[in-house]
């Protein structure tokens, strides 16, 4: 019982604790952000040479101990390699996400990103087997390509968004889609490959 309450009251603190802190983290790493920005917990925050991030007003990021059972204990991620850009605009919310930019990845207004999900707009190794053996040459025969989230984008919990992909404003996209290719707005979408299956009532 009094381990129970211990551990109660620990994680209270934490949660109370923690949006100021990563406050003050976002701020020396260099992120432009606006008003009521909430990330929970502990999460990894990475910004390479002349990358970029900025995040919009009313920002919710919840990161591990349980805050969503979805994600259970697993920390999130939000990291811009070098000469990278990340874009995130008002009244976004999301779960213990990877957001991992190479070059862009770009999240309008009102957008929701389920619990474990990742967005990741590079391959991260070539796929020539050859040149993988040789740190050099995979890492400059990777391929890169944007992200973009429309506005009012609801992605469910464990999605996959790959490097060109597009997801136009409004859409849905199921848990435990794997989106290989661009969605367009409007419309429900899910499976792997992720495909349409019908469109959204306006």
């Amino acid at each position: 019982m009094l381990v129970a309450k211990f551990y109660h009251l620990s994680h209270k603190i934490k949660v109370l604790f923690y949006p100021f802190w990563n406050r003050l983290k976002f701020k020396l790493k260099g992120v432009i952000y606006g008003d009521k920005l909430n990330v929970y917990t502990g999460m990894y925050l990475e910004l390479g040479q002349n990358s970029q991030i900025v995040i919009g007003n009313g920002f919710t990021f919840s990161s591990g101990e349980c805050l969503n059972p979805l994600c259970r204990n697993i920390k999130g991620c939000i990291v811009a390699n070098s000469d990278a850009s990340i874009s995130i605009g008002d009244n976004v919310g999301m779960s213990s996400s990877c957001i991992w930019a190479h070059v862009s990845i770009k999240i309008g207004n009102n957008v929701n990103i389920g619990g474990d999900s990742i967005l990741m707009d590079s391959d991260a190794h070539s796929l020539n087997y050859l040149e993988r053996r040789i740190p050099t040459l995979d890492q400059s025969n990777k391929i890169n390509a944007p992200i973009i989230i429309e506005d009012d984008v609801f992605i469910g919990a464990r999605c996959i968004i790959l490097k060109g992909v597009t997801i136009g404003a409004r859409s849905v996209i199921g848990s435990g889609s794997v989106v290989t290719k661009s969605i367009p707005a409007d419309c429900i979408a899910a499976g792997n490959p992720c495909k349409v299956i019908k469109l959204v009532d306006k």
